[in-house]
Formats: structure tokens, C-alpha cells, sequence
């Protein structure tokens, strides 16, 4: 998961949302990493939410399924939000979980 946050990361530097809507690239790499997280979260939301349990594994592994299913419905504004707002508290809730089991 830190791995396609770190692919998200790199792809949206220095984009504005205007830049990134007109960039089909970097959309189908933003969707395509965010429905690979939500698959890891849904392997494993059991040890997740026992590690985390303020995190909402459910409707991260809810994006996975929007992406993949409602792919042309997709919003973008959303999916822009999700990654400015939603993924680094994502990322800190992994760096914690990961640091927990490594102490």
C-alpha cells in the first residue's frame, strides 16, 4: 500500500486538479493505484481494523470498488480529494501500523 501511495505521490507533483483531469495518464495511474490499495486493505481489513481500528478500512476498500466497477462514472473531484486529503492520513496510519509491528 505505502508503495502505490508512493506511485500517487509522484504522480500528481506539481499538478493542479485542472492539470491532472487533462492528463489521462496520470488519471489511470491515480485510479489504477487506488483500486491496488483498496484490494490490499480488503485482503486484510481484519488485522487492519484491529491495528487501527479509527481508520475507515471499509470505505477505502469502497474506493476499490468504485474505481473498478463505476470506472467511466468516476469522479474526479472526489478521486482528487482522496488523494490530497485522504491518502497522507492513509500513509500515517500504515508508517504507524508498520512501526508497531517492527518495535
Amino acid at each position: 500500500m505505502l508503495s502505490e501511495i508512493a506511485v500517487v505521490e509522484e504522480t500528481v507533483e506539481g499538478l493542479s486538479f485542472e492539470a491532472f483531469t487533462q492528463n489521462p495518464q496520470a488519471e489511470r495511474a491515480v485510479l489504477y493505484s487506488l483500486a491496488v490499495i483498496g484490494e490490499a486493505v480488503a485482503s486484510a481489513i481484519t488485522d487492519l481494523e484491529a491495528a487501527d481500528p479509527t481508520m475507515p478500512w471499509s470505505q477505502i476498500r469502497g474506493m476499490r470498488n468504485a474505481v473498478i466497477h463505476e470506472y467511466f462514472r468516476v469522479d474526479l473531484a472526489v478521486i482528487w480529494e482522496t488523494v490530497r486529503a485522504d491518502l497522507p492520513v492513509l500513509k500515517a496510519a500504515l508508517e504507524r501500523i508498520l512501526s508497531n509491528f517492527s518495535a
